[in-house]
């Protein structure tokens, strides 16, 4: 059996990879749900949903997270064209929109993209899908967590739409966020 060298070393020797070396996934972490619950949203407020968030711990500084979610939901409400998501580092939104800019009301990373604008209880239920890169430059143990925002006070009912009753009439889905930490 030959011995593998890097960089001119024997394996006992290394302790780092060789430069230019970077770019790989070294941990996921997820969350995912696929049962029903609910959260009270304040009308153009920035809310972290409870249950949608996972805690990931850099191993360097230097690490890039990339995140992703996804958020089906329907909110009791008739504003649905005025609701979206974006994430949360720890209490901190990362990656929205430039606020000091113009029509940045709900400062936003993705919202609903839909004309339907009637509260349908029995169905259309909203789904989104986010993801960004972020650069924490910690070791610390981060928490990521899926925001929701939307124009009106309402119940978000996740995972399910608003009358469901667990019938196979009603639409029902899964959310999840994924956090990768990529080295340097």
């Amino acid at each position: 059996m030959a011995l593998i060298r890097l960089n001119n070393q024997s394996i006992s020797s290394v302790t780092a990879l060789p430069s230019g070396v970077g770019g790989k996934i070294l941990q996921v972490q997820s969350t995912f749900i696929d049962t029903h619950f609910t959260q009270s949203i304040t009308g153009n407020t920035a809310t972290a949903l409870n249950n949608l968030t996972v805690d990931i711990t850099p191993s360097s500084a230097s690490s890039k997270i990339m995140i992703l979610g996804r958020l089906f939901c329907e909110p009791s409400t008739t504003d649905q064209q005025n609701s979206g998501i974006f994430f949360f580092r720890d209490s901190t939104k990362i990656r929205t929109h430039d606020s000091a800019s113009v029509g940045s009301r709900n400062d936003m990373m993705v919202s609903l993209s839909t004309n339907y604008t009637a509260q349908d209880a029995n169905s259309t239920p909203e789904t989104f899908n986010g993801f960004t890169i972020d650069s924490p430059s910690s070791t610390s143990q981060i928490t990521y967590k899926i925001g929701y925002i939307n124009g009106q006070s309402c119940t978000l009912n996740v995972n399910r739409v608003v009358s469901s009753t667990n019938s196979s009439i009603y639409e029902a889905g899964s959310s999840e966020i994924i956090v990768m930490e990529i080295g340097a």
